[in-house]
């Protein structure tokens, strides 16, 4: 019994050790703003709606449109429609210095440039 409550204790000392080597998992919304030509393909900054901005890496990510977008509007590959304007949902990984590392963004409504694109 007393060997069972110390190798626990020595479980929990261990976890709540590594505890802050994880990154934050989170999940945002909001629109993307245009970040500069050398982050191009590497970053996004999404705006949410009381204005707090995020820096997102997106070069290992997964994107797609939301069942919201109409199949006409959509593009072959959905990462090309994420320029400014567009709104997402990103899923992502905080890490130490403050970036987001998205492993998943949802287009959920495209740029308003594009929809005119579209139109025309």
């Amino acid at each position: 019994m007393r060997a069972r409550v110390v190798s626990s204790i020595g479980l929990l000392v261990i976890g709540l050790t590594c505890l802050p080597g994880f990154a934050t998992k989170g999940i945002f919304q909001g629109r993307v703003v245009e970040g500069t030509e050398h982050e191009a393909g590497k970053y996004i900054y999404v705006e949410a709606q009381r204005g707090y901005l995020r820096r997102v890496n997106i070069e290992k990510c997964r994107v797609v449109f939301d069942h919201g977008v109409a199949a006409s509007q959509r593009v072959r590959n959905a990462a090309k429609a994420l320029r400014d304007g567009a709104e997402v949902r990103v899923i992502a990984e905080q890490r130490e210095q403050g970036d987001w590392v998205a492993s998943e963004i949802v287009i959920l409504k495209l740029a308003a440039i594009d929809q005119v694109q579209l139109r025309t």
